[in-house]
């Protein structure tokens, strides 16, 4: 099987889905010969950006253009600018030639006239990765184009392209390609292919494409060549590493109705099949958002959409999304005995001194507040209430960014609910403090209570 997404390129303008504002403003431009010398292509990857820029290039350099606007693909023109050999057509991929030098280059090479074209054209892909000084190079080249020279820019990120740049050139927008035409491409590709599927596969795929169809396309070769050519939901969810609908709906219900013996069982589940977690998450948002006046399955997007930020910085991804996920179960089952069952599930070291409650309030407070972020890192934190201050270790460093991202707002809300003002001071441990020997932990707890730091392995190196 050849590779798909280059097999089925759009080659001529009818061929280009969903992006009719585009092709109708060039295809007015080439009839009547008032072509723009700077154009910026802006939106998602995978709509066409590319390929619309290499339809525009053969057509103006078209010997023989079919209906005045489109490119004939057959004369020596279409031909070399399709193979990719054209001296008249340069292709560069800023992700990878971002420097001043590269568009140094091009400034030297615009001043020479088209080697045997009526134009010279330059197509930048992903502008936006250009440095500032490169972006200064290619800006004087904007000002003061060659009558015979074109240039395409590309990108995905159009807000990092500097403003400057942005006013000369003329800007079109790329929008993200609908799932139902997208599957009707894929379902064309099928029978061309000759790939037996299921027509909910298909709609998973088009959906995971997000409006691409570059995406959409490489995701279905993927799925056909591990699946011997039989595309089913259930292979196609595998491949993915994704859960299935009902895993996804078990999962949101068991939460919603704060049933931890039949989330731990959906859980295990997921633990068994190997479904990535990320995947698995993004699934459940989508569930949320396809459902948006259902206000309990909003917040569980909500909740969904935080424990994806946090899992990307978790070691043990999967421990700190089940414990996670137990937690806002809880959260929703009426029971008096709420915090004592979070305990349970991930104990939490407390030395408190003065009032023993108010440190579990304080956590209390941000389990059912919903701050997610807070919540999780004071959970897998070691807490000493010491009346005047209170010292929260951390052992993961990302926990310790977090907590000091947001000490304000914890000082303030600690006072609100105890009625106390305490300094918090936020630490770093790379040993668990149960490790430490008895003699010197007292010692470091107070040095740590009066300035804060982090403590390392002996040797003082820090780990990994």
């Amino acid at each position: 099987m050849d590779t798909l997404y280059l097999k089925y390129r759009p080659q001529k303008f009818e061929e280009i889905m969903w992006q009719d504002h585009v092709k109708k403003l060039f295809m007015n431009a080439i009839r009547s010969g008032k072509i723009a010398h700077s154009y910026l292509f802006s939106g998602p990857r995978g709509t066409g950006k590319t390929s619309v820029a290499r339809i525009f290039a053969k057509s103006l350099n078209c010997e023989n253009r079919v209906d005045g606007y489109e490119p004939c693909n057959v004369c020596e023109s279409c031909k070399e600018i399709d193979a990719e050999r054209s001296l008249d057509v340069i292709e560069m991929d800023a992700a990878s030639n971002r420097g001043i030098d590269e568009i140094r280059a091009i400034r030297d090479r615009v001043v020479y006239l088209p080697s045997k074209s009526k134009y010279k054209i330059y197509i930048i892909d992903e502008v936006h990765m250009l440095t500032r000084e490169a972006f200064n190079a290619l800006l004087k080249t904007l000002e003061e184009p060659p009558e015979s020279t074109i240039f395409i820019l590309a990108t995905t990120e159009i807000q990092k392209v500097p403003e400057t740049v942005i006013s000369r050139c003329q800007v079109l927008d790329f929008r993200r390609i609908p799932s139902i035409n997208i599957r009707s491409k894929l379902e064309t590709v099928c029978k061309n292919e000759g790939i037996n599927y299921e027509i909910e596969a298909l709609d998973h795929i088009s959906s995971e494409a997000a409006g691409g169809m570059r995406d959409a396309l490489s995701l279905l070769e993927e799925i056909a060549r591990f699946s011997n050519n039989y595309i089913t939901l259930s292979g196609t969810l595998s491949i993915l590493g994704e859960g299935s609908t009902r895993m996804i709906e078990s999962y949101v219900s068991s939460i919603l109705e704060g049933n931890v013996d039949t989330l731990s069982t959906t859980i295990e589940m997921i633990e068994e099949e190997g479904v990535d977690l990320i995947n698995f998450l993004e699934n459940v948002v989508e569930l949320a958002s396809s459902r948006i006046n259902d206000n309990g399955l909003t917040k569980i997007g909500k909740f969904a959409i935080d424990l994806i930020q946090l899992l990307k910085y978790e070691e043990k991804q999967f421990a700190f999304f089940k414990v996670m996920s137990i937690f806002e179960a809880l959260k929703y089952k009426k029971d008096s005995n709420q915090f004592e069952k979070i305990e349970k599930v991930q104990p939490v070291n407390y030395e408190i001194k003065t009032v023993k409650s108010d440190v579990e309030r304080l956590v209390d407070f941000y389990s059912k507040s919903g701050d997610l972020a807070i919540f999780s890192t004071l959970m897998q934190s070691d807490i000493k209430d010491r009346g005047d201050t209170i010292l929260v270790i951390s052992y993961v460093p990302i926990h310790n960014e977090i907590l000091k991202s947001k000490a304000e707002q914890i000082s303030e809300e600690f006072k609100s609910i105890t009625s106390r003002e305490v300094k918090f001071i936020f630490a770093s441990s790379e040993i668990p403090l149960d490790k430490i020997e008895d003699d010197v932990r007292e010692p470091i707890i107070k040095i740590l209570s009066l300035f804060g730091g982090k403590v390392l392995p002996e040797g003082g190196e820090e780990v990994g």
